[in-house]
Formats: structure tokens, sequence, C-alpha cells
């Protein structure tokens, strides 16, 4: 594949400097960052948030203020009305 980009002089700055401190060739520079690159996103796929995120297990519901206050009496009151005590 070929590539056509156009960059920066911060970014040719930095593609140079690699080419001259490593006496790459820029198609090395350019291979070597992807590579780089791809490692770094492919890591990062596995972290617990990440798979979270992208099965769509994260989510997030709505309630009433008053949730936070009383969330012991409402889940008695649930499981009271759920079971029948005999």
């Amino acid at each position: 594949m070929r590539i056509n980009a156009r960059l920066d002089d911060e970014h040719t700055r930095k593609i140079e400097y690699l080419r001259a401190a490593t006496g790459r060739t820029l198609t090395e520079v350019v291979k070597d960052a992807i590579d780089h690159y791809h490692a770094e996103v492919a890591a990062g796929s596995g972290r617990a948030s990440a798979v979270l995120a992208r099965t769509g297990f994260i989510g997030c519901g709505e309630t009433d203020a008053g949730l936070s206050t009383d969330y012991k009496r409402r889940l008695s009151d649930s499981l009271d009305a759920k079971h029948d005590h005999r």
C-alpha cells in the first residue's frame, strides 16, 4: 500500500529526527510507528473497561433523587412484596 499524507512542520521535524537518530528509511519509520501504535491499541482492548464498553455491558439508569437515602427500605418493601412469609 502506498501512503500519501500531509504533515505539519512539527510532525515533519519528528519524522526527520527519527530517521536521523535511527538511520532508518522513511518507510521503516512509518512501519515502526504503525507497529508501535497497533501494539498499544491492541493491549488496551483487553482492559476491563474497554471490554465492557465494547460489549455494551456498561450502561446507566435513571430514578428519582431519593433512592440514595431510602434504598434499604425500598429493597425491603420489594422483597416483602415478592416473597410471602409462610
